[in-house]
């Protein structure tokens, strides 16, 4: 796959399975990291998820985003509330760890997943996506 293409994008059929094994094992020093600001306020989100339906077919789809989003855990009126604090982390909270997959983002629907080649590409290098996962060209 040439990744230096902007808008080459891959599918792993029916990958949902290995991309999240992949994933998991570099998204566990982040989850880690969290458990240590405990009682602080603050947390550490390594990845948002969006949930949609696709009006055509009525099909689930999940996009994915991978990065650092900082939130606070406030009371108001009685109910503990989110509140989303930034991209940075806030004053007085340690250096979190490097996140490997910041900035990719992912789009599943059933058990196929859909990325940049480029975050493939970096996946299959580190050793993380291998054989056994069938791989189409979407643009």
């Amino acid at each position: 796959m040439d990744s230096g293409d902007s808008e080459c994008r891959v599918r792993l059929v029916e990958g949902l399975e290995a991309f999240r094994a992949a994933i998991d094992s570099l998204l566990r020093q982040l989850y880690s990291y969290t458990e240590s600001l405990r009682g602080s306020g603050y947390y550490l989100k390594p990845l948002h998820r969006v949930y949609k339906r696709d009006p055509e077919t009525g099909v689930r789809v999940v996009y994915e985003y991978y990065g650092r989003y900082w939130w606070r855990l406030e009371r108001r009126r009685g109910r503990l509330r989110w509140r989303y604090v930034g991209r940075e982390p806030p004053p007085g909270v340690p250096e979190p760890p490097r996140h490997p997959l910041e900035g990719m983002s992912v789009k599943i629907v059933g058990s196929d997943v859909e990325l940049d080649c480029r975050w493939y590409e970096e996946l299959v290098r580190a050793g993380l996506i291998g054989g056994g996962v069938r791989v189409e060209r979407v643009s």
